[in-house]
């Protein structure tokens, strides 16, 4: 086993048991810390939703029978593509109070707007002083729920619109709210005397509770005049074809109307609305960097006696695909100089980085960002590499690896986790082919071409939802002796 397949395997077996495992014990860990709490509630009324919706679910809902809690109904809202899924989720089936939803992501749908229904009604039905709503949240849910003034088709193809320009997840899940009747913690209009708990997945850099899921049980937040202003001039400059003055109107007093509602709810909520991020980006990089660290003697032992050093550089990356591209050029080109100068030794360094980047896309291609990502990293190193080094004596001194890696297991409109691939085997290609699947925002042909698929990376689907994770692994090797 080479260091291409160690670091490979890792990921996809060791790694991958230990997202299963850790979905399990937050939620078991935050059940007994508020088990009390739980059942001091005649009513339990659960809802899940977001990429994770059935695994946190499954989760729980094994948690709720080791500590004998019962509920009265669950609505289970997942992303249609996960529907083969449920019939290995033997815990899903046969049971009356469980609901289960199909709707879509990354765009809304007709789905969505009859999950949102089904969640307003279960409160306007069920709230009461003896009700507990535990919400089970995740990212997905900004396009697996809604409600809006705007209907569902205009809606969808507004979603394109904002999901192609380069915002960061911030500000398109300000978009998102202001059009929403339920985001941005809208859905608490129809909460009076009930105790809200939420658990929540964080997919967003600094986890803030008003952006993941755009927020579905967030502090309702008061928009500024000139916030509201702002969001109306930028919203009619990108979508002026598909929302015209009038409807523009319309969501501006929807939200002035939400808005006098959500002011006298401020004591109620701040007794009874509880929300808790249970595992976030640091969560996935850190057990990475524990499997590697456990299995690093391994490979020492079996594979290559040499120092093994693993590193984590950072949790909560948020650059553009471009910005983020410079960082790590940057980033290997300094550790280059470093090691032939002779302050690195011989060893095997892994760097580890979590976040989360964004891309403008301009065409309608095969992919996802973090396989854009590794062709135009390796194009922007091909470029630099061969003007300062002689590359065939730099590939005697150092092997370089790079992955980036979705933890949802679905980057883009594949069905790839993601990429690890070695940087000098790049070389060899013809890089202007590279830059052609780059233009065209086609990275999944390239990486599902028999030649390449080599380099992907598996996970399943639906398993968790946190950020993306980035790696360089350098093989540095003893030249000076």
């Amino acid at each position: 086993m080479d260091l291409f397949d160690f670091i490979k395997n890792t990921i996809q077996n060791n790694f991958k048991n230990e997202l299963q495992n850790s979905i399990n014990n937050s939620i078991e860990n935050a059940v007994y810390s508020n088990v009390d709490v739980i059942k001091n509630y005649k009513n339990i009324y659960i809802i899940s939703v977001g990429k994770a919706s059935l695994s946190m679910y499954k989760a729980l809902i094994n948690t709720f029978e080791k500590y004998n809690l019962s509920f009265n109904k669950a609505l289970v809202i997942y992303d249609i593509n996960l529907k083969d899924q449920i019939k290995d989720l033997e815990i899903l089936e046969n049971n009356k109070k469980l609901e289960l939803i199909e709707s879509t992501h990354p765009l809304v749908s007709d789905n969505s707007f009859k999950a949102a229904k089904k969640i307003i009604d279960l409160a306007l039905e069920f709230d009461s002083e003896n009700s507990l709503f535990l919400f089970l949240i995740s990212g997905g849910s900004s396009s697996m729920v809604e409600d809006s003034i705007i209907p569902p088709i205009t809606l969808a193809e507004i979603y394109k619109i904002l999901l192609q320009v380069d915002f960061n997840i911030y500000k398109l899940n300000t978009y998102r709210t202001f059009l929403s009747n339920i985001k941005g913690g809208k859905l608490l209009q129809y909460f009076n005397k009930s105790k809200i708990i939420s658990f929540i997945i964080s997919d967003v850099p600094f986890n803030s509770v008003d952006t993941i899921g755009s927020g579905l049980t967030t502090f309702y937040k008061k928009l500024s005049y000139q916030e509201m202003n702002q969001l109306i001039s930028e919203l009619s400059q990108y979508l002026k074809i598909l929302i015209d003055s009038k409807m523009l109107l319309n969501i501006i007093n929807k939200n002035k109307e939400i808005e006098k509602i959500m002011e006298n709810k401020l004591d109620y909520l701040k007794k009874n609305l509880h929300n808790f991020i249970l595992l976030d980006n640091f969560e996935s990089v850190y057990l990475l960097y524990n499997q590697m660290k456990n299995l690093k003697e391994y490979y020492k032992l079996n594979v290559k006696n040499k120092d093994f050093e693993i590193e984590i550089v950072s949790t909560h990356i948020n650059l553009d695909i471009i910005n983020l591209t410079k960082f790590f050029k940057s980033f290997i080109f300094t550790k280059l100089n470093e090691y032939l100068k002779g302050d690195i030794k011989d060893k095997i360094k892994v760097y580890l980085f979590g976040g989360e980047t964004y891309l403008k896309v301009l065409k309608d291609g095969y992919g996802g960002r973090v396989q854009h990502i590794v062709l135009y990293l390796i194009k922007e190193l091909y470029y630099l590499l061969i003007n300062q080094f002689n590359i065939d004596e730099l590939k005697n001194k150092v092997d370089i690896l790079f992955f980036s890696l979705a933890t949802d297991g679905k980057d883009g409109n594949t069905d790839k986790a993601g990429v690890i691939l070695p940087i000098f085997e790049f070389f060899n290609k013809d890089i202007s082919k590279i830059e052609r699947y780059l233009d065209n925002f086609n990275s999944g042909i390239f990486f599902d071409n028999p030649k390449n698929n080599k380099y992907l990376i598996n996970l399943p689907y639906g398993l968790i939802n946190l950020n993306e994770i980035y790696g360089i692994i350098f093989d540095f090797k003893d030249y000076l002796n």
